[in-house]
């Protein structure tokens, strides 16, 4: 954001120089051109190369020319005036809704470790995938922060259910599926930059409709979502559970190949497969 307020602050000032510029050309050229042409055969008039009349009408050029500079230069200077505020405002923003994470993600800890865990890995991976994608890098820092609180809602779930060693009842887990709006009740009145609500609100959607809790699909999932689905399944596969123990890295990618298309984002199954296949990432 600050280098593009630099650019155009050169380009308003180069303006403003090139403006001044051609006046005094116009001014060098047309006196140059007035003692060409002239008939007065006086010396002044041939040194000076102006008469009265068009001395009166050049200036009057020249005058609207600088004022019409000075005016570009000036906007010019509010306008970047402006935008650094702007900027400076965001800058607050995110640090402030920074400290929100941190203090819900700290809350999330205290009572269940295992999950604050799976959200940091998460949110690495996510990003990592965000990156290899091309994403802008205002994108890719919404998509850490929601990563990091992406599971947040789990807080309202009973301690005993997250880390129960035995597979859950349909009502367990039924309650275990609510944790995406919760989070996303939790988090849609935080002033941030960024959709961080709705990322978690979506994250356990699926590209053909079979995920919850609204049964999105396709391009109605975010894609920041999509990216968030990708890396929390890989994350969650490749780890120790409670009721399980890890199923390994290879498992969790033989999944969302097996589901490209199906369940999960194509370009962004992609970009997780690069990764770890030919770029050697590791979960940390």
């Amino acid at each position: 954001m600050q280098e593009k307020i630099n650019k155009q602050g050169s380009i308003y000032g180069s303006i403003f120089w090139v403006s001044l510029g051609l006046g005094a050309v116009f001014w060098i050229v047309d006196s140059v051109l007035t003692v060409i042409t002239s008939t007065d055969s006086s010396f002044f008039s041939m040194l000076i190369g102006i008469d009265t009349r068009g001395f009166w009408q050049r200036l009057i050029v020249l005058c609207f020319l600088l004022i019409f500079a000075s005016h570009v230069q000036y906007t010019a200077k509010k306008r970047r005036e402006a935008e650094e505020k702007l900027e400076q405002t965001l800058e607050i923003l995110k640090r402030a809704v920074g400290t929100t994470i941190q203090v819900l993600v700290c809350a999330v800890e205290s009572r269940d470790p295992y999950t604050a865990g799976h959200q940091s890995r998460s949110a690495n991976l996510a990003c990592a995938i965000a990156t290899e994608m091309g994403l802008d890098q205002d994108k890719i820092e919404g998509i850490h922060m929601a990563g990091i609180v992406h599971d947040i809602g789990k807080i309202t779930i009973p301690a005993e259910i997250l880390i129960k060693p035995t597979k859950l009842t349909n009502l367990e887990f039924s309650l275990i599926k609510q944790h995406s709006l919760s989070g996303y009740e939790m988090l849609k009145n935080v002033e941030s930059p960024w959709s961080l609500a709705e990322i978690v609100y979506q994250h356990h959607e699926r590209m053909n409709g079979s995920g919850y809790p609204r049964n999105l699909k396709g391009d109605e999932i975010l894609l920041e979502s999509r990216i968030m689905v990708v890396a929390d399944v890989v994350e969650a596969m490749a780890s120790y559970r409670p009721y399980r123990p890890a199923l390994g890295i290879e498992a969790a990618l033989e999944e969302i190949e097996k589901n490209k298309g199906i369940l999960y984002d194509d370009a962004v199954v992609d970009a997780c497969l690069k990764l770890f296949r030919e770029k050697g990432y590791q979960l940390a």
